[in-house]
Parts: structure tokens; C-alpha cells; sequence
């Protein structure tokens, strides 16, 4: 009997040897096959995969005071106080070297009075001619 069971043994371990002789054998190295079942089983890593790290510092930034603001007297003398040049300026135009547009605006004021004066008088003076010269006929 042990040497039945022993038999049973040789015979079984030759078909399971025989068995795996009748498998195909893998693949070359360089197949396609081979490829092609390397990249089925293996994953390419994700970027999404991995956690995203927390920022090393956190920076704030505070005011502890009051914000200073100017009064309403204080902006008006700075917008419409006059600076050194312009100080200047103004003084050299005020001496003789600006002009100074309201005479020049009267002047033309009063030569264009006088043309119309000149107009109406011109008229009137045609139409007493035109008067006499009608009289007489």
C-alpha cells in the first residue's frame, strides 16, 4: 500500500509537471504582448494622488491706530496754496509781462460798439438822402 500511495504521488507530481510544460511560456522581453500586459497591470502615478502641503508661513498684517485725516481747512490750503513757482509766476505776470485779458476783452468790446454806432449813422444818413431826393421830385 505505501508503495501504491507512492506511485499515486510520482504520477501526479509528472502530470502537474507535464502541466505546466504545456502552458505557453511568456512572452519575449521586447514583444508587444508583453507591453501591452505591463501597462494593463501597472498605473502611472497621479498628480492628484498626492496631498497638497500646507504653506510653511502665514504672514498678517494689522493697524493699530487711528488713520490720520486731514480737516477740511487743511486739504483747501493744500490744493489751493501756491507753491514757490507758481508764487513766482503769478508775481512776474503781475509786473509787466502778462496780459491782462479783461482790457483786452473791453477794447474789443468798445471797437465793436463803435462799428455798429458807425452802421446805424451810415443808414440814417442814406435814408434822409433817399428822403430829400424823393422831396424834390
Amino acid at each position: 500500500m505505501f508503495r501504491a500511495v507512492t506511485l499515486v504521488l510520482v504520477v501526479s507530481s509528472s502530470m502537474v509537471v507535464r502541466a505546466a510544460a504545456q502552458e505557453p511560456a511568456a512572452p519575449p522581453p521586447g514583444s508587444l504582448e508583453r507591453i501591452g500586459e505591463r501597462l494593463k497591470t501597472t498605473t502611472a502615478p497621479s498628480p492628484f494622488d498626492t496631498p497638497l502641503q500646507q504653506p510653511v508661513a502665514t504672514f498678517r498684517t494689522s493697524v493699530e491706530g487711528r488713520s490720520f485725516v486731514l480737516t477740511l481747512e487743511e486739504q483747501i490750503r493744500k490744493d489751493f496754496t501756491l507753491n514757490d513757482l507758481q508764487r513766482q509766476s503769478a508775481d512776474w505776470a503781475s509786473k509787466c509781462c502778462g496780459i491782462n485779458l479783461n482790457q483786452l476783452f473791453q477794447s474789443a468790446e468798445r471797437a465793436l460798439h463803435r462799428r455798429k454806432v458807425r452802421r446805424i449813422r451810415e443808414q440814417i444818413a442814406r435814408e434822409l438822402a433817399e428822403l430829400e431826393a424823393a422831396r424834390q421830385k
